[in-house]
Formats: C-alpha cells, sequence, structure tokens
C-alpha cells in the first residue's frame, strides 16, 4: 500500500513534451491531502471496528452468562418448587396419618365407654333389683307388722306384760 508521504515525494522523470510540472504537482498535491485524510480515516475507522468487535466480544460473553443464569434460575425454581410440592405432599401424609391414629383412638375410646356404660348399666340394674327385693322384704315385713293376727298377738302380748308385772 502506498502512503501519502510518498505520494507528495514521488518525483517523475522530464521530457520535452511532458505535463505540466506546476499542474502535476498541484495535483498530487491534492491527492496526497485526500489520501492522507482518506488514510486517517481508514485508520479510525479500523480502530472502531475493532473497538467494536471488542464490546462485541464483551456482550456476547455477558449475554452467555446471562442465559446461564438464567438456565440456573430456571433450574433452581423448578428445583424449588419440585421441592416444596413434595414437603407438602409429606405433611399431607402426615395429617393423615396422624387423623388416622387419632380415630383410631377415638374408636378405642368409644369402645372402652360402651363397656365401661354396660357395666355401670348392669351393676345400677343390680343393684335396682336388689332394691326390689329389699323393698318386696320390707313389704312383707310391714305386712307382717300391720296385719290382723300381729295387732292381735301384739295386744295379747301386751296385755300379759301389764297383767304379770
Amino acid at each position: 500500500m502506498i502512503s501519502p508521504i510518498e505520494v507528495r515525494r514521488r518525483e517523475f522523470g522530464r521530457s520535452l513534451r511532458g505535463y505540466d510540472r506546476e499542474e502535476v504537482d498541484s495535483f498530487l498535491s491534492t491527492v496526497s491531502e485526500e489520501f492522507e485524510r482518506l488514510y486517517r480515516e481508514n485508520a479510525e475507522l479500523k480502530e472502531a471496528i475493532q473497538r467494536a468487535e471488542l464490546d462485541m466480544a464483551k456482550y456476547r460473553k455477558l449475554e452467555e452468562t446471562l442465559n446461564q443464569t438464567l438456565l440456573l434460575a430456571q433450574q433452581t425454581a423448578e428445583e424449588i418448587r419440585n421441592n416444596a410440592h413434595k414437603e407438602a405432599q409429606m405433611l399431607v401424609e402426615g395429617a393423615r396419618q396422624r387423623i388416622k391414629e387419632t380415630f383410631a383412638a377415638y374408636e378405642e375410646i368409644l369402645k372402652r365407654l360402651n363397656v365401661y356404660r354396660t357395666e355401670i348399666k348392669s351393676y345400677i340394674n343390680s343393684q335396682v333389683e336388689f332394691m326390689d327385693r329389699h323393698d318386696q322384704r320390707l313389704e312383707e315385713l310391714t305386712s307382717f307388722f300391720y296385719s290382723k293376727d300381729t295387732k292381735d298377738l301384739l295386744e295379747a302380748i301386751s296385755k300379759a306384760e301389764k297383767g304379770g308385772l
């Protein structure tokens, strides 16, 4: 690649019927300045492209990191949701088991209460029967003591005691 300085310093051989030297020098100077401007612009654009490529590489790396982070967050969220679901199932199952145990204990208590009730009822019935028999005997004794024969006998004893005194 030819540089702007080489364009300025370039000299051509002379001939009799050659171009006008001032015109050629003026044109070379103009070409050299334009070439220098384009050369600087090209260098600046190359630097800008290089910076843009570095920035793009950083952004791609950042994008990759963000994608990995997002994927990890999604996996973690899924894992947390699954663990929460499992834990909830375990809690529900534990609650069901405790309810079963409580109902079993309740049924056992009801059975024992029924047995106790039956025993108490039987005891009360036997006591009622005892009282009925006692009442019957009391009635029999009362009938005996209040009967006419007993009254006559008691009066006779009473008279005999009074007469024998």
